[in-house]
Parts: C-alpha cells; structure tokens; sequence
C-alpha cells in the first residue's frame, strides 16, 4: 500500500467515525480533508466524496430505518431537490475555478459550524 493509499484509507476512518458519533454531513468534511490530504482539487474531491459518503449514509439510513427514526417527508424533499439540482452544481463546478469553489464551502462550512455551535450550547 503506496502512500497515498494509507493516507484515504486514514482520512475514511476518521470520516466513517465522527459522522457515525454526529450524523454531521460527511462531505462537509471530506472535501476538506481530500483536498488538503490528497492534494485533489475541489471538483475532483466532491464526487469522491459524494460515493464514499453516499455508501456510508446507506447503512446509516438503513439502520434509521429499522429504528424508526426516520423522518420520511424531509427526507424526500432533500433527496428530490439534491438530485434536480446536481446536474446545475456539476456544470457550475466544471466552469469555476478552484479558488470560489473553495470559498464558496468554506462560507457554507463556517455557517453549518456556527449552527451547530449554537445549538450544542443551547443543550
């Protein structure tokens, strides 16, 4: 195993165990830690991200499921948004350059850690 190898099979673990403790957005910190960690560009990290993400909330939402804790309407607005939107964030990526891309997560990143800043405190 080269390098490279250890260092996403490292970044997949620490990925896998703090979404599996906050149910946090895995992208949110996998594009982060794929484009500093293996050096990719934002548009090569986010699809990255997106499958092995995706495959990890699978299990999650199966095991969701069998618990009864699924919230099936919000789920089917985002799922139906997120899959009419897609195809505008792809093109839209492709004819970026990186540096906006990059502001553009970390604006959203710094809001979504705001947020749940808050919220825990409130706890």
């Amino acid at each position: 195993m080269d390098e490279h190898q250890l260092l996403g099979v490292g970044l997949g673990t620490v990925i896998g165990m703090v979404l599996a403790l906050t149910g946090a957005g895995g992208g949110i910190l996998a594009v982060p830690l794929l484009v500093f960690g293996l050096g990719l560009s934002i548009v090569e990290a986010a699809p990255v991200g997106l499958l092995a993400v995706g495959l990890a909330a699978g299990i999650g939402a199966v095991l969701g499921l069998r618990q009864g804790i699924v919230r099936y309407r919000a789920a089917g607005y985002i799922a139906s948004i997120g899959v009419l939107m897609a195809p505008l964030g792809l093109w839209l990526a492709h004819r970026l350059p990186n540096t906006p891309l990059a502001l553009v997560f970390s604006v959203v990143l710094l809001y979504a850690c705001g947020r749940m800043f808050i919220r825990a405190s409130r706890e």
